[in-house]
């Protein structure tokens, strides 16, 4: 199997991914996988794939698994962790936690592996990562390039788009490949996704978490990605100026811009894996600005934001 062009989407939760990457994966030589590090838990809870079926039971996607089969000799529909794809630990913030999987125990393995994995990350110069990275992540990195390359094969398409938003994977992968990993580093105005989170978080909790996430993300892509194999992209930008954006994101991808990346069809069936496409299918294209923080925010949640992550917040041009 060929290895395809992965187009690593970056972003905190909330954060957009979900649009860019169905407007990315509407390119006929792209195929927009989703939130590939949480498929294992997606299938281990019977999740939806976005065209609706239960994602073991969708026909899309059986070819995929079949041909993981053939070269691991795991069925992920039958043993959905059989296939390390790396750890994905989530501690509130909406959405599923597999109870039975995310055990204490095995959260505090993950944060120590994650610790360790950070301190080479943090090390000066050219040592950390290129001199160590710890086997279980070498083995998640080829698992999920296994997948990539599955998908590419039974899809037929020439890029793959992976929204996962996991910064350290991120930088694993590239480091593996840099040739054929490119990551888009999404940014969205850290109030409007601090007001998106109120109902799992307090306003300095998300602030935190916002702060925090892209912080990390940003260095740790200034120092181990080359310059032209990152791309930062404004959330907002996009969505107010969707053409001029996208024509720019596709000429650094070396993809073709297609006009009709940019139109949605209600009737189009999508197969990806976590993320929420359907509220991005829409006749009339993609919404404006969500600027409800404005009047979700009060000025002491405000203040409160900014006292956290105001300075960062303004480094990426948000007054």
């Amino acid at each position: 199997m060929e290895a395809p062009k992965v187009v690593y989407i970056t972003s905190s939760p909330r954060g957009g991914s979900t649009l860019l990457s169905l407007v990315l994966g509407n390119h006929p030589s792209a195929a927009n996988l989703g939130q590939v590090s949480f498929i294992p838990k997606l299938l281990a809870l019977d999740e939806l794939c976005t065209c609706g079926e239960m994602l073991g039971s969708c026909q899309e996607w059986r070819p995929i698994f079949d041909m993981i089969k053939e070269t691991t000799h795991v069925d992920m529909r039958r043993s959905p962790y059989g296939v390390d794809l790396g750890d994905v630990i989530k501690r509130g913030g909406g959405g599923k936690i597999d109870r039975s999987r995310q055990r204490s125990w095995r959260v505090f393995g993950h944060l120590l592996r994650a610790g360790v994995d950070r301190l080479f990350l943090e090390l000066p110069g050219k040592r950390g990562a290129l001199w160590y990275t710890m086997p279980s992540i070498r083995k998640s990195v080829q698992n999920t390039k296994l997948l990539y390359r599955a998908a590419a094969t039974s899809w037929q398409k020439h890029f793959v788009i992976d929204a996962s938003k996991l910064p350290r994977k991120a930088i694993h992968l590239y480091l593996d490949d840099p040739a054929n990993v490119r990551i888009v580093h999404l940014v969205r105005d850290g109030r409007g996704v601090t007001a998106s989170r109120l109902k799992h978080m307090s306003v300095r909790k998300a602030a935190e978490r916002w702060c925090h996430y892209h912080t990390i993300t940003r260095r740790w892509l200034n120092r181990w990605v080359a310059p032209e194999h990152r791309h930062l992209l404004r959330y907002e930008d996009f969505v107010n100026e969707p053409e001029r954006l996208l024509r720019e994101l596709c000429a650094w991808l070396g993809m073709e811009f297609r006009q009709d990346m940019l139109q949605f069809d209600e009737k189009r069936i999508i197969h990806s894996a976590g993320g929420n496409p359907t509220r991005f299918r829409l006749s009339e294209g993609i919404r404006g600005v969500d600027e409800r923080w404005r009047s979700a925010l009060t000025t002491d949640d405000l203040k409160a934001f900014s006292d956290v992550a105001g300075a960062l917040n303004r480094e990426f041009g948000y007054e």
